[in-house]
């Protein structure tokens, strides 16, 4: 009895053309997921940090001192009321109109407003207020781009200290219509 071999015709000329790649897709995958992390990496390290303060430490343990102070402004009765007006130019006027309990003005107040925008830290600014009148306080301040702003009012007054947290959303002004034009003949 005699056997018989056959042999397949890929066999005898070695391995196809497209094995021959197998290698290189396994570098360019690489090379692929090297591109996204490199690309992760740089968008990680030019974004905003996430830092909320820059003290965090020393404001806690500033904690107690920070809630009693709460609760004298409590006791107080002081509020404040916060308008922003009149963008233009990506500049607007703030005003805070500052009363006691009985809604009597508070004057002579060392006044502030601090303005910060809760992605980017890089516009964060600090703006004093000028009294205009017995408890209207008013300041021109910058808002370099539109969008939702958090504006913290601090004063200083008959010897207490006031602060509050508002947030204003920044919209450009509509565009003013063209004015009528009159032909006359």
């Amino acid at each position: 009895m005699t056997t018989q071999t056959t042999t397949s015709p890929s066999s005898v000329e070695g391995p196809r053309k497209s094995d021959r790649l197998i290698p290189w897709y396994f570098v360019g995958g690489f090379a692929i997921m090297l591109i996204a992390n490199i690309s992760l990496i740089t968008f990680s390290m030019t974004s905003w940090n996430g830092l909320v303060t820059k003290h965090a430490f020393e404001e806690g343990n500033n904690y107690n001192a920070a809630m009693s102070g709460a609760q004298r402004q409590a006791e107080l009765g002081w509020r404040s009321k916060l308008s922003v007006e009149g963008l233009i130019n990506q500049s607007a006027t703030v005003t805070v109109l500052f009363r006691d309990r009985d809604s009597q003005p508070i004057s002579g107040a060392k006044m502030e407003i601090v303005l910060r925008r809760s992605d980017r830290d890089d516009l964060d600014q600090t703006v004093r207020m000028a009294e205009i009148a017995p408890g209207e306080y008013r300041a021109s301040a910058a808002f370099p781009v539109y969008g939702r702003w958090e504006i913290r009012t601090i004063a200083h007054a008959l010897g207490d200290d006031y602060q509050t947290v508002e947030t204003v959303v920044v919209k450009p002004c509509p565009p003013k219509p063209p004015a009528a034009i009159v032909e006359i003949r």
